[in-house]
């Protein structure tokens, strides 16, 4: 009774279910077993590892009927990333596969097992019915794993490709003609050489797309036109769209046609590999997204080139953002003054993030990010502010935004000597602050900056980071740690100025805090250049010793 999954179950000895439910399935055994399978659905679907369901599975016949399709709507979840997992779910599903398609994939070379060729082990259940989550490089991978395990690797690598290509085109029929909707749809990593069919046209696909919550499509493939013109004719409602690699004029407008063909789009990605090209923003993607003004709540930007777009005027509009992001984006300083009048009244993340702070490409203006700040400061939950051309200038308008920002839980931001009071103004308006992330820029002194703070810091604040060139003595980072009117469970410091008696610092006050029994830190990470190999051996003897991460 659902043997066919016995092939993700590990060795080890089987884990427990949802302490709640073992409760009361302990004191009330009779009447759970007995539910109808409505209810046990619904509880199900809340355990949340494969052992809890694999448990299920060996109850009774009705609990197996119930928890194998929870099991198998997204079985690779469950695989833990293991090759020989993975290969057991393809072996599966590869004998679900009619005659028609197994004789079609040996007269192309695949060799198939006998006992798949002949359906010698017939499966119990209809597993690729229960599919919800359609990913191409699940499969594809899965494949590779079971090619690799079962099959063997030929030769001649190109073959060997074009068979494993084979193989996930038949079983991705499979799946649209046995599954009646799916959740997600993911074509993302698609290598050039599949010929990706038009998925719509496929039989029985026109129906198990109609339902469609979230579709991926990040791939250097060169039809994706086709494939968005495609799906924005069966499915329109997606809340999920992440897209990348879109190069040409065709593309772009196929986009704008799938993202105005959705009621409710609630969450935009687009993204794109650096070490290829960044992913071009026009205009006409950014007027396609204000169709979805009322519903849109999440804006990412990855990996992007707004050079060639006009203005982010679009999207000042969008009452229920909530989130919006800019990651590695390169020429985005002069659009950003489409923000400085917008008002989103609910939004709780705005977040600019790049490793490449010396280029200009990369600069962001911090009026326009500071203006968007102040128009937002009631929601705002989490910013994380960029550094941007001259360090003083921006560090301070940036800072100086912050004052009236009282609901910030979790903040990032780059900061000098020159903003210890605009800082302290935040501090004293903020009750909720948890995470705190200051970058130093130069050579900064910080021990006057936390004299000044030590006691302003709210109760909530549990995470501490300090990066940067920021210089502070072992004897006042030690005083730090004790007189902090929060407590902080993990510290991170990176700094060139680190050296061995920090960490001997750190190492005397945990003792200390130990002795008294007093809370102490959870996890500490130390690093910086002036550390010793014979200073990192004490801290990991520590780690050793106490258990606390150093």
């Amino acid at each position: 009774m659902g043997s066919a999954f016995s092939c993700l179950k590990q060795s080890q000895s089987p884990p427990i279910p949802s302490v709640v439910f073992e409760r009361y399935f302990s004191f009330n055994k009779n009447t759970v077993t007995n539910l109808p399978p409505e209810c046990l659905r619904e509880i199900f679907e809340y355990l949340e590892t494969k052992g809890s369901l694999y448990s299920c599975l060996l109850v009774n016949r009705s609990w197996c009927k119930v928890a194998t399709p929870i099991l198998w709507k997204s079985p690779f979840k469950l695989s833990n990333g293991l090759s020989t997992e993975s290969t057991k779910i393809i072996q599966v599903y590869l004998t679900c596969l009619n005659r028609k398609s197994k004789q079609y994939l040996f007269n192309n070379g695949v060799i198939l097992p006998n006992n798949i060729i002949e359906g010698i082990s017939s499966p119990i259940f209809d597993y690729p019915s229960f599919l919800r989550e359609l990913k191409f490089s699940d499969i594809y991978n899965g494949v590779s794993d079971w090619f690799s395990n079962v099959i063997g690797n030929l030769g001649d690598e190109q073959q060997t490709t074009f068979l494993k290509i084979l193989i996930t085109e038949q079983l991705f029929k499979l799946f649209m003609n046995q599954c009646s909707t799916f959740d997600i749809i993911s074509l993302s990593d698609i290598p050039y050489e599949t010929p990706t069919p038009l998925l719509p046209f496929l039989t029985g696909s026109v129906n198990c797309f109609s339902r469609l919550k979230s579709f991926h499509c990040v791939s250097k493939h060169n039809n994706k036109s086709e494939i968005f013109r495609a799906i924005s004719q069966v499915s329109e409602f997606i809340e999920t769209l992440e897209v990348g690699g879109v190069d040409h004029d065709m593309e772009v407008k196929a986009l704008g046609v799938l993202i105005r063909a959705q009621k409710k789009l609630k969450k935009f990605k687009y993204t794109w590999d650096y070490q290829t090209k960044y992913q071009v923003v026009l205009s006409d993607t950014l007027c396609a997204l204000k169709s979805q003004s009322n519903f849109l709540t999440t804006i990412q930007f990855e990996y992007c080139n707004f050079h060639h777009c006009n203005s982010m005027e679009a999207l000042v509009d969008f009452e229920n953002l909530e989130f919006i992001q800019f990651i590695h984006c390169i020429y985005i300083g002069d659009k950003m003054s489409s923000f400085t009048n917008a008002k989103f009244p609910r939004l709780k993340y705005v977040g600019f993030y790049t490793n490449y702070i010396e280029s200009p490409r990369y600069w962001v203006c911090p009026n326009d990010v500071a203006a968007l700040i102040e128009n937002c400061h009631n929601s705002l939950e989490q910013v994380l502010l960029p550094r941007t051309g001259n360090c003083t200038i921006s560090s301070h308008k940036l800072v100086k935004a912050l004052r009236l920002c009282r609901n910030i839980k979790d903040l990032k931001i780059q900061m000098g000597e020159g903003d210890i009071e605009e800082f302290l103004e935040f501090l004293r308006n903020n009750e909720r602050l948890e995470k705190a992330t200051l970058i130093c820029y130069g050579d900064s002194n910080i021990e006057y900056f936390f004299t000044k703070t030590n006691q302003l810091w709210p109760n909530t604040l549990s995470s501490l980071n300090l990066k940067g060139q920021w210089i502070i003595s072992p004897e006042y980072l030690k005083t730090l740690l004790k007189e902090c009117k929060s407590s902080i469970k993990q510290l991170d410091l990176h700094s060139s100025h680190i050296t061995d008696d920090h960490v001997g610092a750190v190492i005397e006050y945990v003792k200390e805090m130990r002795s008294a029994k007093k809370t102490t830190l959870h996890s500490c990470l130390i690093s910086g250049e002036r550390m010793s190999e014979e200073g990192r051996r004490k801290a990991r003897e520590f780690v050793n010793l106490t258990k606390i991460f150093l």
